[in-house]
């Protein structure tokens, strides 16, 4: 707690001095009365107790001594002005529960925290989340912090919507750049734009019960004995596909990696990626690339994974958490769906990293930031919102639910888990293996030509290396 010098030790040898001169001013007679005020102050926001002694002199026929404590309560200026407010662009969770609340949770924390600073919150679905907000910055909206993720970071630097941090984290005292792991930095030409407040480690989940019951090696225990690797998945997979009582069980789901930022872990494993250094050439018909389609197509070939269409939730489809297929991948957000799904009560859920490739297992590191507006508004309000979100003790106690805190993105925040079935053993073999997503300079055109391929492989329409040629071809030509 600061503290200011106090006057009463300064005064204390002065105040016989002090009553002497008035003595001789005013005569022989009148005696001065000496008053001494502790005065303590209390200053809102940063707490500063200042005590303060004041001497008056007062003619009177005989010497009082009186002592008070008066309390002021002073209210300094708040963080962005007596009055501030500031616009967000968020993601809209409805329809998972345990963000929604999470988001009511959080709103009511800052605004008891921050009663001066005004939040207004517009929200779009995952589904469209970025040309809702362009949309809506063409139309002569201002916003002053954006949920980010950061497949979306390159569009919209590219239409000037966000700026860097590195200004605001030089001047402030709390957050700096160094206390943060390299893989949760979403950096840009040396620029800093996001520090992630949730990274997405994906691993695989698998139905522990299916395991037990048709007497087939655990994931886990293969992976500590070093021998989970792509020919153990595919047997896994082939050993778990059986009829169960008229119902068909699938070994695995294969339909995640129809997702570039998912099929990159299989290309990083293979020792081959999307693109060269500098997004000139399309590495995806690439030998190496080649063969890990091949081996994904296994999967669909021998009927071990549900074909495109068929996959879904409850009654809708054979899906992980209604058990009728069992193994997946997912980062560890999945444990949301799980729970909301209630799986944990059908069956035993196990987990597991990567399998290794030829080059090894590697996951990818889906960063969710939140970026600063290129021009806010209210930047020192802003701030406070965006640090308060992302990296206070209290957003992290409010968002574990929703599966945050499994891989802090800051290197003194220590793991958290929040369900019972969770395996931190997993996670910490996870975390090392950790590699950020490069995203092409048009990125989502390319994943709309990645997706019709993809579909094309698992349906079997054409040799993989036709497929692959024609995608090269074609992710080759976005770029002239």
């Amino acid at each position: 707690m600061a503290r200011y010098v106090s006057r009463r030790r300064l005064l204390a040898g002065l105040g016989a001095g002090v009553a002497m001169t008035a003595v001789a001013a005013c005569g022989a007679t009148p005696t001065p009365q000496i008053i001494e005020k502790e005065v303590t102050t209390i200053v809102q926001g940063t707490p500063q107790v200042v005590k303060e002694t004041v001497v008056v002199t007062q003619v009177q026929t005989q010497v009082v001594k009186e002592t008070s404590v008066v309390e002021k309560l002073i209210t300094s200026t708040p963080l962005g002005g007596a009055e501030a407010s500031i616009r967000v662009f968020d993601y809209d969770p409805t329809g998972t529960d345990a963000w929604v609340q999470a988001d009511k949770d959080f709103e009511a924390y800052f605004a008891a925290k921050y009663p001066n600073i005004k939040v207004t919150r517009d929200q779009a679905p995952w589904t469209g989340f970025t040309e809702k907000l362009l949309t809506a910055i063409a139309g002569g909206a201002k916003y002053d912090v954006i949920y980010g993720y950061w497949e979306w970071l390159p569009l919209f630097i590219k239409n000037d919507v966000v700026g860097p941090l590195d200004d605001l984290l030089a001047q402030d005292a709390e957050v700096k750049a160094d206390d943060f792991f390299d893989y949760a930095k979403e950096m840009v030409e040396g620029k800093t734009y996001g520090l992630a407040w949730f990274i997405s480690g994906w691993l695989q989940w698998y139905n522990k019960d299916r395991v037990d019951k048709q007497g087939a090696p655990d994931p886990k225990a293969l992976f500590k004995d070093g021998k989970w690797d792509y020919t153990a998945w595919h047997d896994f997979a082939k050993k778990m596909t059986y009829d169960d009582a008229g119902t068909p069980i699938f070994g695995w789901s294969m339909s995640e990696f129809r997702n570039t930022s998912v099929y990159a872990m299989l290309a990083w494993a293979y020792g081959t990626d999307y693109w060269n250094d500098d997004f000139s050439k399309s590495l995806i018909n690439s030998p190496e690339n080649v063969e890990a389609w091949k081996f994904m197509q296994q999967f669909f070939v021998e009927k071990l994974t549900p074909t495109p269409g068929e996959t879904g939730q409850g009654q809708q489809g054979p899906g992980f958490t209604n058990g009728r297929i069992v193994g997946t991948q997912a980062g560890q957000w999945y444990t949301r769906n799980i729970v909301q799904d209630k799986a944990p009560d059908l069956f035993k859920i196990g987990m597991v990293p990567f399998p290794k490739g030829p080059k090894g297992s590697i996951s990818v590191a889906a960063l969710n930031s939140f970026y600063f507006s290129k021009k806010p508004d209210n930047p020192l309000a802003a701030f406070a919102w965006y640090k308060e979100r992302s990296f206070s003790d209290a957003a992290a106690k409010i968002y574990a639910a929703i599966g945050g805190g499994r891989f802090p993105s800051r290197k003194s925040v220590k793991p958290a888990t929040v369900y019972p079935f969770e395996d931190t053993e997993v996670y910490e073999w996870v975390r090392p293996t950790f590699r950020t997503f490069r995203t092409a300079p048009k990125q989502s055109e390319f994943e709309q030509l990645f997706g019709a391929a993809w579909d094309e492989m698992a349906l079997q329409s054409r040799p993989v290396d036709q497929i692959l040629q024609q995608l090269a071809t074609e992710a080759e030509a976005l770029g002239k």
